[in-house]
């Protein structure tokens, strides 16, 4: 009996131990493996294309991706199978009224067209024309004023006239009294209400000047200091690692004026320790032209993001800085 319990311990162990080997090979094929990228990119007369390429172990993950014409097409493949591709092929697109159609189709049925209050479907119905009737005597109705001093009032006499003008005048003066007097009334109000205008903009003057300071005297931190160089330091070792080992091609560019040639001749300079003599540079300071083929290549560990992510966290001025700035 002690000896099947233990034959099954056994066997737990060893699954234990079988599974355990697995994880912590993944989690060293995570770490270890580096994540290859390749890209090349073609600009010339006949052709404007650019293609690249993500892979990790041996191409058991890969993405491809392209760009030509216009189009981009990317891919996610896991064994050499597709898993998802973009943009992916969708179904026709159907508005709400081709699928209200085909629905009316399916179900054989056809929409009655309305009718208004005076039709009928049955043409020998007496009390539906007397309506219709109806209808069209109240359409053709004049109305008529039966007040018979309207009349009388449609041709005014001089009298009349001259006091109905003097009376609108009289509104008119009476309707510019008031507003002066309302502007007047208002004018206190107007210059409490600019008071507190003025009072709310110079406290945010000295908000901004305390807000200000308070900056400033973080930024002159020497903690501050101490953890912005330590970022730009791992910043340059994640970009020293993560730029390409390999590159070639050449490129062919001008512009209409050549100072403006000469500043991006200049700028291009700049790079040239990561490309060395692997990549002809031609300027043209006459015409304005494009063209140009380039092929690159790296590769990136995730254990050197790992380990420069640690580095950051454990820094104490940088926990600091990053609590500062997330108030």
């Amino acid at each position: 009996m002690l000896q099947v319990v233990f034959l099954i311990i056994k066997i737990i162990l060893i699954i234990l131990a079988v599974l355990l080997g697995c994880a912590l090979l993944i989690l060293l094929l995570v770490l270890f493996v580096p994540v290859r990228y390749r890209a090349y990119g073609v600009r010339n007369q006949r052709e404007c294309r650019a293609e690249g390429r993500l892979s990790w172990l041996f191409s058991l993950i890969c993405v491809p991706a392209s760009w030509q014409e216009g189009e981009l097409c990317v891919q996610v493949k896991v064994l050499g199978f597709r898993i998802v591709e973009f943009p992916g092929q969708e179904d026709d697109d159907f508005s709400e009224q081709t699928w209200m159609q085909m629905e009316d189709a399916d179900s054989g049925e056809t929409a009655e067209p309305q009718r208004t209050a005076y039709e009928t479907t049955d043409p020998e119905n007496p009390f539906s024309e007397a309506v219709k009737q109806k209808a069209e005597d109240f359409r053709h109705t004049e109305f008529r004023d039966t007040d018979p001093d309207m009349d009388s009032d449609s041709n005014p006499g001089p009298d009349e006239k001259k006091t109905s003008r003097l009376l609108s005048r009289l509104q008119d003066a009476a309707g510019f009294i008031r507003r002066v007097l309302r502007f007047i009334r208002g004018i206190p109000a107007y210059f409490k209400n600019l008071k507190c205008t003025i009072s709310r903009f110079c406290g945010k003057i000295k908000q901004m000047i305390r807000k200000y300071q308070r900056m400033k005297a973080f930024a002159l931190d020497e903690r501050t200091k101490a953890a912005v160089a330590l970022i730009w330091k791992q910043a340059g070792i994640l970009l020293r690692q993560a730029l390409p080992r390999k590159i070639r091609g050449e490129l062919h560019f001008g512009t209409d004026d050549p100072a403006l040639t000469g500043q991006i001749l200049g700028g291009i300079s700049i790079f040239y320790p990561l490309f060395m003599d692997n990549v002809k540079v031609t300027p043209d300071f006459e015409n304005s032209v494009l063209e140009g083929e380039l092929f690159l290549k790296g590769r990136l560990r995730a254990v050197t993001v790992l380990r420069i992510a640690w580095r950051l966290y454990r820094d104490r001025n940088v926990r600091r800085l990053y609590r500062r700035l997330n108030r």
